[in-house]
């Protein structure tokens, strides 16, 4: 029982953070996008916006603080890191919590079921870092991240975390090592 209520209490903390990251994020994004429409000048409250789309988000960043306070404090980076570590937290929950159910296990039965959402948690760090790396190696430029591809893809992370470092070690091998087994070869 104190396991459940222990991994429900996290999942509930990771949930308001990964969420908070995200929609941050994402109104950020939008506020950007805004400033590169048409200038529209919009009179709202008694203030001056750029356009209609900058207004709403401007007001959505007031919702954002009411229930997210800490939005205004931290930097964007922070966002992205919070965001993918909580939701590669809540993708390997997912995937104990449903291996639990098919297998009609109890959590106090669960093997080092604290160190999975830690587990999940580097997965998604890792993510991160994988998404701003291969596009600068790929183009030279820094590439703008979409928050809901970081969000996904640390759940997915989070959820195939028993899989993940085999996969991803394989896929660094063949990238990295490859070019040397066949000039070794020739």
């Amino acid at each position: 029982m104190l396991k459940s209520g222990l991994i429900t209490v996290i999942f509930l903390i990771v949930l308001y953070l990964g969420s908070g990251g995200f929609i941050i994020l994402q109104n950020e994004q939008l506020y950007e996008k805004a400033f590169t429409l048409e200038k529209k000048e919009v009179v709202y409250e008694n203030i001056n916006f750029y356009n209609k789309e900058v207004m709403r988000a401007a007001r959505e960043q007031e919702l954002i603080i009411s229930i997210y306070p800490y939005a205004t404090k931290i930097p964007s980076f922070l966002s992205f890191l919070l965001t993918a570590i909580s939701f590669g937290i809540i993708g390997s929950l997912g995937k104990v919590i449903n291996d639990s159910i098919q297998n009609g296990t109890n959590f106090k039965d669960a093997l080092n079921l604290m160190l999975i959402p830690i587990q999940g948690g580097i997965i998604g760090i890792i993510i991160l870092g994988i998404s701003y790396t291969i596009p600068i190696l790929l183009t030279n430029e820094n590439v703008t991240l979409k928050p809901i591809t970081i969000v996904f893809l640390s759940l997915f992370g989070g959820i195939f975390y028993l899989n993940f470092y085999n996969w991803i070690t394989n896929i660094i091998g063949k990238v990295l090592f490859s070019n040397k087994d066949k000039n070794s070869s020739q």
